[in-house]
Parts: C-alpha cells; sequence; structure tokens
C-alpha cells in the first residue's frame, strides 16, 4: 500500500525515483513549518534535509508520522525528544559524508596556510608581483589539533598526519581510547589544544554543551600565527568574538563552512577579511555524497513503512512505543 511522504527538499534523481516507485511523494512549497504541516498532516514519513526544521509543533499536529529521515548525520533541526515520546522514529546517514567532509576540512586548511583565495585573485588582477614577498606556510611539522574524533574527525587526523606530516593533538572525553589507538596525543583540556595547536578544526555536533564551545576565552589562547577551522556547525563558534580576533591579527586565520547564520548576510564583517575563506556548507554535498545519502535516507523510510527497523536509528533508546512502534512490524 502507498503511503504519504515528505520531502522537504528534492533529492538526487535516483533517491527521489525510488521513493516514488513506491509511496507517494509530496515536496511542500517551502521550508516554513506551516508548509510543512500543511504537507505532513496526514503523511506517515518525512525525509528531511536542512532547510526545515521538525519541530515538536510538527510532529504533534501530524498524527500518522511514523519516522523522520535525516540525509545528513546532524539531527540537529529535529526535536528528538518530542520525537521519541511519540514513538517516531529518527534516522540519519552515518558515515557517508566522512571522506568528504574529512576532505573539504584539509583543504580549507591548506587554503589559508597557501593563501589559495589571495594568490587567486591577485592572478586574476594581474597582480603577478604578489608572488613576492610570499607569507605563504607549510602544513609539514605543524600540530593540527581535532576537536571531536568521530569518523570525520579520525579521517581528519589521519590524512594530516600519514598525507602531510602534521603532529595530532586530540581532544574528545568519549573517545580517548581511540586517541591512543590512533597513536596520537591526548590533549587533557581544550585550553591546552586551543593553546598548543597551529590549526584547531572542529568536529563536535551542536548540543548545548558544545554551543560557543569555540568562545572568547579558548580562542584568546589561539597562537597569533594559528588558524580555525569549522566544517561542523556555526553554532560551535562564536562568530563575533573570532571577527574581533581575525581584525586585530590576534588570530593568523580561518576557513568557515558553516555558519551561525546561513546564509551569512552579505555584509557579514567576516566577508570582508581576506585571512578568511570561506564556503557555502559545502563540504558534505559532493556528487557522491548526494547521491548516496539521499539513497540512505530513502532506504530508512523505505524499510520503516515495509515493517523493517531502519539501520540507523539516531534514538533507538529514547523511543516510546507508539506510532514509531510499528516500524519493524508490517500492518
Amino acid at each position: 500500500m502507498k503511503r504519504k511522504v515528505v520531502v522537504t527538499q528534492p533529492l538526487h534523481d535516483e533517491a527521489m525515483q525510488r521513493l516514488r516507485d513506491e509511496h507517494e511523494v509530496v515536496v511542500p512549497d517551502s521550508g516554513e513549518e506551516r508548509a510543512l504541516i500543511q504537507a505532513c498532516k496526514d503523511a506517515q514519513a518525512i525525509v528531511l534535509r536542512t532547510n526545515t526544521t521538525v519541530s515538536r509543533t510538527v510532529i504533534e499536529q501530524c498524527p500518522q508520522l511514523k519516522i523522520v529521515s535525516r540525509t545528513g548525520v546532524g539531527v540537529d533541526n529535529v526535536d528528538v525528544e518530542a520525537a521519541s515520546e511519540h514513538g517516531i522514529l529518527v534516522c540519519n546517514v552515518v558515515g557517508v559524508n566522512t571522506l568528504s567532509v574529512a576532505e573539504h576540512a584539509v583543504t580549507l586548511m591548506l587554503a589559508v596556510l597557501k593563501r589559495v583565495c589571495t594568490m587567486d585573485t591577485a592572478v586574476r588582477s594581474g597582480n603577478w608581483n604578489a608572488r613576492r614577498g610570499n607569507t605563504t606556510r607549510e602544513a609539514a611539522g605543524k600540530t593540527v589539533g581535532v576537536i571531536g574524533m568521530g569518523n570525520i574527525g579520525r579521517r581528519v587526523a589521519a590524512i594530516c598526519s600519514a598525507g602531510l606530516g602534521m603532529q595530532v593533538l586530540a581532544y574528545d572525553p568519549y573517545a580517548q581510547d581511540a586517541i591512543v589507538s590512533d597513536g596520537y596525543t591526548i590533549a587533557d583540556t581544550l585550553e591546552q589544544l586551543f593553546a598548543e595547536a597551529d590549526i584547531v578544526t572542529l568536529h563536535c555536533p551542536n548540543l548545548p554543551e558544545t554551543r560557543n564551545l569555540a568562545n572568547r576565552e579558548l580562542l584568546s589562547k589561539m597562537k597569533p600565527s594559528a588558524i580555525l577551522v569549522n566544517t561542523a556547525r556555526g553554532e560551535v563558534v562564536d562568530e563575533e568574538v573570532l571577527v574581533e580576533l581575525l581584525k586585530e591579527k590576534r588570530i593568523a586565520g580561518a576557513a568557515l563552512d558553516v555558519f551561525e547564520v546561513e546564509p551569512p548576510a552579505s555584509d557579514h564583517p567576516l566577508m570582508s577579511l581576506e585571512n578568511v575563506v570561506l564556503s557555502p556548507h559545502v563540504a558534505a554535498l559532493t556528487q557522491e555524497v548526494s547521491s548516496n545519502t539521499a539513497l540512505e535516507a530513502v532506504n530508512a523510510v523505505l524499510d520503516c513503512l515495509a515493517g523493517r527497523t531502519p539501520k540507523s536509528v539516531y534514538n533507538r533508546n529514547q523511543l516510546s512505543i507508539s506510532r514509531g512502534g510499528s516500524c519493524g512490524q508490517a500492518d
């Protein structure tokens, strides 16, 4: 029997077709809550991208909903507590974007060290003399401080260590065994990591305890020659403080793929800083990842609606048995 599935933004063609082959697919007119509620009132599944939020209000007004399936790792745009209370599965895609995000983080590091954007602009404007007095730097021998040693953090550490000859200083109180087994040095505190690292790269989720993790106290401990890289979530960095320190050259540079507000305003202070490299939350949006994450998110929905338990259920241990309890039990 065909069910109604809401997709908050169109997916990769193959994933959309796979979903349409088995169910009725609806794409709301916008990512606003009102439009989502209207589309989801009689829906049993949502495939959620980053353009909207599945709030408690959405959950409570969509009584047939069984599953919210994210096309990525982060679930900060889902009220997981409310979903769990109502027995709704929250699924995410784990591991598919690991290589893509790790590559992007390392690319951003090198772009700042090598002043790639500045040099590109100079050549295009006819300023060949930009090569004189060059202030680009090497990565080899420098210390990269990795905050968060999940799949992405560990891949970044491996690339930096084995590929670039960097020293790895890692902080993750939940993964100390992994840090040791990989042969890296454990930072006992965040203060130590920010003070000792030449490059600090963030790979932690957006949680209440990580919001503004990179705050004035920690950012002020960085070396004047150090660089901050963020491919995690914009909310983990205090942007106002970061801008201040960059302007005052108390930090050498920054590279950001994520922002507190996306997209950032055209007059955001970061836009005018030469020692900053920016990208539009694109680290996980390679062609390969876009296809694979969409297919995995769709497969979770197909499994649930067919009475099978999806592979990756984020809130497995929090679920109340109600609506979502029928996932894994064919009607």
